[in-house]
């Protein structure tokens, strides 16, 4: 797991749930969302901040889930199906308030959300904080595509498949926001690091 990776429930007990919901387990349907509900709500608040809306989105998309129960594929990751199905529901929504018509969904721009800060990082010595503060200042500029999928990847520990799923996008255009973001953090890091020992050289 990434070192920036936020504690997450190991997928085989999701799948397991998951399995037994599709069944018809109604003890397995209520543990799944238990187990879930703070990771939908999270991630469905970078969206937006009407904490009613969210939340009401949550329930529907587990109403769904139950109703298609019986036609919905076992195999698919239950994590992304529901953050992918959270994440379409509350774009609906959002068109539909703004009444613009919309006929690509995928062509959507993304409306994520997020101020990274330093306690997503773990920062186990007291000099940690200051580079922490840096990374997380370095993330905070990210455009927001490519923080949502830095977000999902080490932050929850998706995988590319997983996130190109939630994303509703090609798992390759996931590895290129990753690549971008990245290259342009070290670019910037470097920028960083050599103003700093220049103001260092004239104090």
């Amino acid at each position: 797991m990434s070192a920036l990776a936020v504690k997450n429930l190991p997928d085989d007990e999701e799948i397991l749930l998951w399995h037994e919901l599709l069944t018809g387990n109604v003890t397995s349907f209520e543990q799944l969302i238990g187990r879930t509900y703070d990771l939908l709500f999270q991630y469905g608040s970078k969206f937006s901040r009407d904490r009613e809306l969210i939340k009401d989105s949550i329930q529907d998309v587990f109403l769904e889930v139950w109703e298609k129960r019986s036609t919905l594929n076992g195999n698919i990751p239950p994590k992304a199906y529901l953050l992918a199905s959270l994440r379409r529901r509350l774009h609906r929504l959002g068109q539909r308030n703004r009444m613009v018509p919309v006929e690509d969904f995928s062509q959507l721009p993304s409306g994520f959300d997020i101020e990274f800060s330093a306690e997503y990082l773990f920062i186990r010595l007291e000099e940690d904080k200051q580079t922490a503060s840096r990374i997380t200042c370095l993330l905070n500029e990210l455009p927001k595509r490519q923080k949502e999928a830095v977000y999902l990847k080490f932050f929850h520990d998706l995988d590319r498949d997983e996130i190109a799923t939630i994303m509703d996008i090609h798992p390759q255009s996931v590895s290129n926001l990753l690549q971008t973001a990245f290259k342009w953090m070290k670019n910037q890091w470097k920028v960083l690091i050599s103003i700093v020992l220049l103001v260092s050289l004239f104090q």
